[in-house]
């Protein structure tokens, strides 16, 4: 054992990369949602921002996060947290072509500190921009998702049009509350968007898949794979059960029907038997032997009751038996003739 013990080590320690702390929440598809409002416009709009974290290890600190306007994704960001800032290394567009930031661009420095500047580029408020910011201070605001202590950022810019855009940022919860506001040389309003944070960001839940209060299987041995179709020279056929939740002694009922065979009438019950589920997470099986004169071939089906309420149902096909290969014997004693069968 001992020789396989620095392959193990080897392992665990790979696995322990160092992971930067994130001044947002990186659980995969954590979710913002803001409220958007346009200037002109009676009826706000629905901005989210949605995390997927890498599936591999080696990426952990990397993280991904798609904007989309009601529904429909503006634009995908591609973060780095390299532990002195969280960095953009790369954009995708509403075209779906990506532009790759060589070197990358500060979204959030490391020193949130008063005062700290970085060149900012990347979304604000519905618009894509390319500006400076600043931290120029700290107080109580108050949005939809409640009342926070935040951040505030300010970038202005004047490249023909005269652009402000307010950032309020809170460490562990990420931007609450971000507007644009854009105007032309002469001083007229253009466009000013706001959004502000409806909710706290939460991780998506997947609905939980619910179990069947009964699961059923038919093979041709106790711990075989579920089969659908079964050659008619199968010895046994086996019909399996596991219970979950089950009430103490429920009464589990198995009914063998032969649905098209062509010899027995249509949904004709072959055969049924009963077991008592003790616990709750009781199983078992039922085993019917191969008849005599062999399996008729055609469609059958398993239906299995809880109760005598019918919980689940398993169909089965019985084809025929490939042909036998014949043996020397055959040959020898050509009065030897094969044993007769119904299909």
């Amino acid at each position: 054992m001992s020789r396989f013990f620095p392959i193990l080590v080897g392992v665990l320690i790979g696995a322990s990369v160092a992971q930067a702390e994130w001044p947002i929440p990186t659980a995969d598809r954590t979710t913002w949602q803001y409220a958007l409002t346009r200037e002109g416009e009676t009826e706000p709009e629905t901005l989210t921002r949605q995390a997927f974290a890498p599936r591999n290890p080696d990426e952990q600190n990397t993280l991904r996060i798609e904007t989309a306007i009601n529904g429909v994704v503006h634009s995908t960001e591609f973060f780095k947290n390299d532990g002195q800032a969280v960095l953009t290394t790369a954009r995708r567009g509403e075209s779906g072509n990506t532009e790759t930031f060589d070197p990358p661009i500060t979204i959030l420095p490391g020193d949130l500190s008063f005062g700290a500047e970085w060149k900012y580029r990347g979304p604000v408020a519905g618009l894509d921009l390319n500006l400076p910011l600043k931290i120029v201070g700290e107080g109580e605001i108050e949005v939809p998702a409640g009342k926070f202590r935040a951040l505030h950022f300010r970038g202005e810019k004047n490249d023909g049009l005269f652009t402000v855009a307010d950032f309020w940022f809170v460490r562990g919860v990420g931007s609450i509350k971000e507007t644009v506001t854009q105007r032309s040389p002469g001083g007229d309003l253009l466009s000013r968007n706001a959004i502000e944070l409806v909710k706290l960001p939460a991780q998506h839940q997947a609905e939980p898949a619910e179990k069947k209060k009964l699961e059923a299987s038919v093979s041709t041995s106790s711990n075989g794979d579920p089969l659908n179709v079964i050659s008619a020279d199968a010895l046994q056929i086996v019909a399996r059960w596991r219970g979950h939740g089950l009430r103490r002694n429920a009464r589990i009922r198995a009914i063998w029907i032969a649905q098209d065979t062509g010899v027995a009438p249509i949904d004709f019950k072959v055969d049924e038997a009963t077991a008592i589920a003790p616990i709750g997470g009781a199983f078992g099986k039922f085993t019917l032997s191969r008849p005599p004169d062999g399996w008729a071939t055609g469609k059958y089906r398993v239906e299995f009751y809880v109760d005598d309420e019918l919980t689940e149902t398993v169909d089965l096909t019985i084809t025929p038996s490939s042909p036998r290969s014949r043996s020397a014997l055959d040959f020898l004693n050509p009065d030897r003739t094969l044993p007769a069968s119904n299909f």
